[in-house]
C-alpha cells in the first residue's frame, strides 16, 4: 500500500505542475504531419491512396455540380501523381479574412472550401469536411497547383505544405480555352511507409466513381515501367455497374431493372438484377460515398423490396394463404443491386462516412421502390415469376437447413453442447484475449497445438478442402462437416442469426502452407467468411498468418524477417558508418543514416524515371546516357547533348563519334576505352525533349551532389565491391554489409517444427499477421464470383492477365 500511495502522490505533484507552458499549439498543417492517421486513416498503402481519393473527389464534386466532364489521373515514374479536371478551377481571388488568394487558402487551411456555405459552391458533395487537398499538401514533399481561370494559368508550389512563392499569374490562355485545375504532388517518404501506388486499387476506385457519376469520363495512366492506361465512361451509370457486377453470373432477366425518384429529401436511383447465385450483393452510396454500413436509404430499399414482392406473390397466387411470407433474406438471394442517393445535406456518421443517417430518406426510398418495382413486376410477369420461384426455393432450402443451422449456432453457457472434437480450445474465457488458428490438415494442426499458448490460443485443423460456398445454397453448406466445425468453433452463427457479441475469439487466424493447396484452402475459408459472416471481417477479427521471408544467423543468434526493408535495416544497423564509398574521382565519404535515407529516396525516383525511359526508348539507350556522362553534364537539349559527346572526356569509359545528328535522330558510335568494344546507339530527339528525361537528369544531379559520380568503390574492412551505377551502389553496400551474416530464404510453414512455428508465426511478440479487410465490397464480390463461381472463362482470362505478376510459383 505504501508504494501505491507513493505513486499517487507523485501523480498529484505532476498535475500540480501542469500549466500554460505545457500546452502545445500546432499551427497550420503541423497537426496533420504530427498525426496523419487522424486524417487519412494510416500511413500505409491505404493512407497513400487516400491522398488520390481526396483530390479526385474534389474534381468529381465539380462534375456532380454540372461543371466538369472529365478527370485525368496520372501516376508518374517517381510515384508523384497528377489529377486534372475541366471544372471551374479553384478561385484565385483574395479571401478577405485571410488576405491571401483562395487557392492558397484551400491548400493550406483545414476546413476551408466551397462546401460549407449556402452560396454557389456545391449542392451535392462527397467532401463535406473540407480537409482534403490541404491534407494532401501537408503530407507531400512537394505540391504544384495550376489553375486555368480568368483567362490565365495561375501557379503555386509548396514544400511540405509551405508555399515556395506567392501565387503567380501566367501568360494569357488562348482564346476559347477552358477552365480547370491540375494538382501534382509527391507523397512524403518521411510520412508514408511506402510511396508505391497500387494501380489495381486505384483502378477499382475510379471505375466505381465513374459508374456512380453518369457521363463522367475518368482516365488513369501509369507512366511507370508497366505503362498501363484505362478509361472509364458509362452513359448507363449504375445500370452498367450492375451489369459489370453480374458479368460472371447467370442473370435471371434480360435487362437490368432501373428506376429513380426525387423529392425534397433528395434524389435516388436504383439498379437491380437477380442472378442464379445464392449470395446477396447489394451496395449503397450517398453522394458517391460507399456507405458500406448502410443507413436509411438501404433500410428503405430492403423493407419496400420485401413488402412489394410478397404483395405481388399473393395477388398472383404464387403464395397460398397457408404459406408464410417470404423473408427479406429469401427474396434477396441472388440479387445484385446498387442504390445511389444524392442529398444536399447528408448526415453521415463521422468522418468515415460509412452510414447515412437522414431519417427522411428511408420513407422516400421505400415509396419509390414500392411504386416503381410494383410497376415493373406487373409489366414483366415472366421475370416476376422467375424471381418469386427463386425466392420460394430459397425459403424451402432455409427450412431444410434449420436443423443444420441449429447444430452450428453458438451454444449459450447454459447449453452444454460440445464444441468440435478436433478443436484444441484455449482456457481463457475473455474473447478479446482469445485467438483461434485455422490450420491445414492434422499434421500442421499437431505442430500448432504443440507450439501454441494454451491459455489464449486455440487450434482447429481442417481436413482437406472445405466446401466452396460460392457454388452451394445454405442447406448444403451447413451439411458440410468441416464448415459445421468452423462455424460452431467461431460461435457467431451466420447470416441473419449472426451476432458479433457471441464471437468466441477476437482473432481468427488462417494459417496454411505457402503452396498452391494452402492458398486454395485459405481462399475457400475466406469465401465462407465473406459470404456468410462478412461482419467478422468488417470488425477486423480475421487475419492471415505471415511466415517470415528470411532467416538471418549472425554468430549464435537467429532472427526471422518478413520484409526486404527489415533485412536492410539489420545488415546496416551497426555497419553503416564503417562503410567507405569513393566515387570515380577518388573522393571518399562515409555513409550516415541521414545520407543513406536521402540516397534511398532519390534512388527510388531515379529508378522510376529510368524505368519509364527504358520502356519507351530501350535499355541500352538509357544505360548509355549515364555512361556517356550526359546526365552528369545535365545536357537539357539536343545541342547540349551533342556538345557533351564531342568533348570526349577521358574520365568517361567511352570515346564517342557522332555519325548522324538531325531534327529527328542522333546516331552515336561509342568505343569502350578498356575493351575496344564498339556499339552504335540510335537516340531519338523525342527522348531529350521528354519530361521523363529532364526529370531523370534532375534527380541524377541530386544523387551526384549527395554521393559523387559513378563508378564507385565500396569497402568494409577487407571486403570491397565495385559499383558502376547508382543502382549498383545500393547492392554493393548491402553486399559488403553481409560479411559474417548468414542469410537464407525461408521456405514456409510446411517445414517448421513446433518451436519454429511458435517463434515465427504464433508468438505475438515475434509474429506478423496480416489483417483481412474489404476496401471495395463491390469489387470483392465480383472477384469472389469470378474466382470461385461456376463460370470458367472469366477465371481463365484473369489467370492469363495476371500470370506475369507471379513471383513464386509452386510446381
Amino acid at each position: 500500500m505504501a508504494n501505491e500511495n507513493g505513486k499517487q502522490k507523485d501523480a498529484r505533484q505532476g498535475s500540480a505542475a501542469y500549466g500554460a507552458q505545457d500546452i502545445t499549439v500546432l499551427e497550420g498543417l503541423e497537426a496533420v504531419r504530427k498525426r496523419p492517421g487522424m486524417y487519412i486513416g494510416s500511413t500505409g498503402l491505404r493512407g497513400l491512396h487516400h491522398l488520390v481519393y481526396e483530390v479526385v473527389d474534389n474534381s468529381v464534386d465539380e462534375a456532380l455540380a454540372g461543371f466538369a466532364s472529365r478527370v485525368d489521373v496520372t501516376i508518374h515514374p517517381d510515384n508523384s501523381v497528377t489529377v486534372v479536371d475541366d471544372g471551374r478551377g479553384i478561385p484565385v481571388g483574395i479571401v478577405e479574412k485571410e488576405g491571401r488568394p483562395a487557392v492558397e487558402v484551400v491548400l493550406t487551411v483545414l476546413h476551408a472550401g466551397g462546401k460549407f456555405g449556402d452560396g454557389g459552391g456545391y449542392k451535392v458533395s462527397g467532401g463535406l469536411h473540407g480537409v482534403g487537398v490541404s491534407v494532401v499538401n501537408a503530407l507531400s514533399e512537394t505540391v504544384r497547383v495550376d489553375v486555368h481561370v480568368e483567362g490565365h494559368v495561375w501557379t503555386q508550389e509548396y514544400d511540405r505544405g509551405v508555399p515556395r512563392y506567392d501565387l503567380r499569374k501566367g501568360d494569357p490562355l488562348p482564346k476559347g480555352a477552358g477552365t480547370g485545375t491540375s494538382v501534382t504532388w509527391l507523397p512524403d517518404a518521411d510520412i508514408f511507409e511506402t510511396v508505391e501506388h497500387d494501380f489495381g486499387v486505384l483502378e477499382q476506385r475510379l471505375r466505381e466513381t465513374a459508374y456512380l457519376t453518369r457521363g463522367l469520363r475518368i482516365t488513369l495512366t501509369d507512366e511507370r515501367a508497366a505503362g498501363k492506361r484505362v478509361e472509364f465512361h458509362f452513359e448507363g451509370g449504375i445500370e452498367d455497374f450492375v451489369s459489370y457486377l453480374n458479368e460472371n453470373k447467370e442473370p435471371l432477366g434480360k435487362k437490368v431493372i432501373f428506376f429513380e425518384g426525387d423529392s425534397d429529401e433528395g434524389y435516388v436511383e436504383i439498379a437491380m438484377q437477380w442472378n442464379g447465385t445464392y449470395q446477396e450483393s447489394v451496395f449503397s452510396f450517398a453522394n458517391n460515398i460507399n456507405t458500406h454500413e448502410g443507413g436509411s436509404h438501404l433500410s428503405g430499399f430492403r423493407s419496400a423490396l420485401t413488402r412489394t414482392v410478397n404483395r405481388y406473390a399473393r395477388e398472383k397466387g404464387e403464395l397460398k394463404e397457408k404459406d408464410d411470407n417470404l423473408t427479406g433474406e429469401d427474396i434477396r438471394e441472388g440479387l445484385t443491386a446498387v442504390i445511389s442517393a444524392k442529398l444536399a445535406d447528408p448526415q453521415f456518421e463521422g468522418q468515415t462516412k460509412t452510414k447515412l443517417g437522414n431519417p427522411g430518406m428511408e420513407g422516400f426510398v421505400a415509396n419509390v421502390v414500392n411504386t416503381k418495382l410494383a410497376e415493373f413486376l406487373e409489366e414483366n410477369p415472366g421475370e416476376a415469376r422467375a424471381i418469386i420461384r427463386k425466392a420460394v426455393q430459397a425459403s424451402q432450402a432455409r427450412s431444410a437447413a434449420r436443423k443444420a443451422r441449429d447444430l452450428t449456432r453458438r451454444k449459450s453457457a447454459l447449453e452444454n453442447s460440445p464444441l468440435p472434437g478436433k478443436l484444441a480450445d484455449c482456457s481463457v474465457k475473455d474473447p478479446s484475449l482469445a485467438e483461434i488458428f485455422i490450420v491445414e490438415g492434422n499434421s500442421a494442426g499437431g505442430s500448432a497445438k504443440q507450439g501454441r499458448d494454451r491459455h489464449t490460443q486455440a487450434v482447429l485443423p481442417l481436413r482437406g478442402k472445405i466446401l466452396n460456398v460460392e457454388k452451394a445454397r445454405i442447406d448444403r453448406v451447413l451439411k458440410n462437416v468441416e464448415v459445421q466445425a468452423l462455424i460452431t468453433a467461431l460461435g457467431t452463427g451466420i447470416r441473419d442469426e449472426f451476432n458479433l457479441e457471441n464471437a468466441r475469439y477476437h482473432k481468427v487466424v488462417l494459417m496454411t502452407d505457402a503452396d498452391v493447396d494452402g492458398a486454395h484452402i485459405r481462399t475457400l475459408v475466406l469465401t465462407l467468411l465473406f459470404r456468410e459472416m462478412p461482419e467478422l471481417i468488417e470488425a477486423g477479427y480475421v487475419y492471415i498468418a505471415k511466415p517470415p521471408l528470411y532467416k538471418v544467423k549472425q554468430g549464435r543468434s537467429e532472427r526471422y524477417l518478413e520484409k526486404e526493408s527489415e533485412l536492410e535495416d539489420l545488415l546496416l544497423s551497426d555497419k553503416l558508418e564503417k562503410i567507405h564509398v569513393a566515387d570515380r574521382t577518388g573522393a571518399e565519404f562515409r555513409l550516415t543514416e541521414a545520407r543513406w535515407q536521402r540516397y534511398s529516396r532519390l534512388l527510388k525516383q531515379f529508378e522510376g524515371w529510368g524505368s519509364s525511359l527504358r520502356a519507351e526508348h530501350g535499355h541500352e539507350a538509357v544505360r548509355f546516357l549515364g555512361e556517356a556522362g550526359l546526365l552528369d553534364d545535365q545536357a537539357a537539349d539536343l545541342a547540349a547533348v551533342v556538345a557533351s559527346l564531342e568533348r570526349n572526356d577521358e574520365t568517361r569509359p567511352h570515346t564517342t563519334e557522332i555519325l548522324t545528328s538531325d531534327d529527328e535522330l542522333l546516331v552515336v558510335k561509342a568505343i569502350e576505352r578498356q575493351s575496344g568494344l564498339a556499339q552504335t546507339h540510335r537516340l531519338a530527339r523525342s527522348l531529350f525533349d521528354s519530361n521523363d528525361y529532364h526529370q531523370f537528369v534532375k534527380v541524377n544531379a541530386q544523387l551526384v551532389e549527395l554521393a559523387g559520380a559513378p563508378p564507385f568503390s565500396v569497402a568494409l574492412g577487407e571486403k570491397s565491391e565495385q559499383a558502376y551505377s547508382f543502382e549498383a551502389l545500393r547492392h554493393a553496400v548491402l553486399e559488403v554489409a553481409r560479411r559474417g551474416v548468414n542469410v537464407s530464404r525461408f521456405k514456409g510453414l510446411g517445414e517448421m517444427n513446433p518451436d519454429q512455428l511458435r517463434e515465427t508465426t504464433m508468438d505475438p511478440a515475434t509474429r506478423t499477421l496480416q489483417q483481412v479487410s474489404v476496401e471495395d465490397a463491390a469489387e470483392a464480390d465480383r472477384l469472389f464470383t469470378m474466382l470461385m463461381g461456376d463460370v470458367v472463362e472469366p477465371r481463365r482470362a484473369f489467370i492469363e492477365q495476371n500470370a506475369r505478376a507471379v513471383v513464386n510459383l509452386d510446381v
